[in-house]
C-alpha cells in the first residue's frame, strides 16, 4: 500500500449506515471485503459489502448520528485466500495504527482470521455463528470458513472466546473446543431459557475487557436470514441477537466487528437487513458506552 493506503479502496455507490464522516474525524472506520472463495455450498457472499450499504440506505436508524463512521469501500476483490488474507490484515492494521476501530463488511467469515490476527491488546473473542468454525481441514485445505477460528486459536490465545447461536458441528471441533477452552451458548439454550442465557453470557464476559466481535448472519434461524452461504435450521431470532450483541457491546470495550456470510443471492435483503441492523445495534451501545 504505496502512498495514501487509503486510495487502495474503491467505493461501490452508498455508505454504510449513512456515514458522510472524514476518517481523520471518524471513531469507527468501515472497509468491505468482497471474498467467498473457500465458500463450500452457496457463494455469493463477495457481494455482501454493496448489498450492506444499499439496505443500510432504507433503514430507519435510530440515533445513528451518535456513531462516528467512515466508510474507506472496498477492497479490491481477489479468489485467492493469502491476498483476502493479506490485504484484510493491512488494512485493519493500518486502521488500528490510526486509532480508529474497524469495521469490516465481509465476505465470507475466512476474514476474520486476518481481521482478528491483525488486533493488538484484545483479550475477548466473542463470535455469534451456527458454526464452531474448528474443523482442522475441510475440503482438502487448511485455510478456509470451516478452520479459520481453529488457525486463529493456533495463533494466539484470548482470554475469552465465546461462541453464541452455535448448534452445527462435529466431533472434533467440540473436543478442540474444551481443549482451547472455548465456551459455547447454543442456540438451544436460547429457545428453551433466553434470560439464562443472557446469564450466563454476563458471567463469561465478567473477566474480559476489550472485545472483538464477530457476527456470522447465519446464527439466525434461517426463516429469519434465508440469504447466507451455510443455513442451519433453529437458529436465534433476531431480537435474541441484538439482545445479546447489545449485551457485549454495553459492557465490554469494542476494539473491531465484523459481519459476515451474507449471500444476497438467496434472499431478498432480509439476511442483509438483520447484518445492518446486528452492527448498528454493536456501534450504538459501543458510541453510548464511551460517551
Amino acid at each position: 500500500m504505496a502512498g495514501d493506503w487509503r486510495s487502495f479502496y474503491f467505493h461501490r455507490g452508498p455508505l454504510f449506515v449513512g456515514s458522510e464522516k472524514s476518517f481523520e474525524e471518524a471513531v469507527y472506520a468501515a472497509f468491505g471485503a468482497p471474498f467467498d472463495g473457500t465458500s463450500s455450498y452457496r457463494p455469493g457472499s463477495r457481494f455482501a459489502p454493496t448489498q450492506l450499504r444499499i439496505v443500510s440506505e432504507y433503514l430507519e436508524l435510530p440515533r445513528e448520528s451518535l456513531i462516528s463512521l467512515c466508510d474507506l469501500g472496498d477492497l479490491p476483490p481477489t479468489n485467492s485466500v493469502e491476498a483476502m488474507l493479506r490485504r484484510v490484515g493491512e488494512a485493519v492494521e493500518k486502521i488500528c495504527e490510526a486509532d480508529k476501530i474497524p469495521v469490516i463488511l465481509g465476505g465470507e467469515h475466512t476474514v476474520t482470521l486476518a481481521s482478528a490476527s491483525s488486533m493488538k491488546g484484545v483479550d475477548s473473542l466473542i463470535i455469534f455463528d451456527a458454526h464452531l468454525d474448528l474443523r482442522s481441514e475441510f475440503m482438502d485445505t487448511r485455510v478456509n470458513h470451516t478452520t479459520w477460528l481453529r488457525r486463529l486459536l493456533e495463533r494466539r490465545d484470548f482470554r475469552r472466546v465465546i461462541v453464541i447461536g452455535a448448534r452445527a458441528y462435529v466431533d472434533e471441533e467440540e473436543e478442540f473446543a474444551e481443549e482451547k477452552g472455548v465456551d459455547v451458548v447454543s442456540s438451544r439454550e436460547a429457545f428453551f431459557n433466553f434470560g439464562q442465557s443472557i446469564r450466563k453470557v454476563e458471567s463469561l464476559i465478567n473477566d474480559a475487557e476489550e472485545v472483538y466481535l464477530s457476527i456470522d448472519i447465519d446464527v439466525l434461524d434461517p426463516g429469519c436470514a434465508p440469504g447466507v452461504g451455510n443455513p442451519e435450521p433453529g437458529g436465534l431470532s433476531p431480537i435474541q441477537l441484538f439482545t445479546l450483541i447489545e449485551l457485549v457491546s454495553e459492557r465490554l470495550e469494542l476494539r473491531g466487528i465484523d459481519v459476515v456470510e451474507v449471500n444476497p443471492l438467496f434472499d431478498n435483503g432480509l439476511a442483509a437487513a438483520n447484518a445492518v441492523y446486528a452492527v448498528y445495534r454493536a456501534l450504538l451501545a459501543s458510541a453510548t458506552r464511551s460517551s
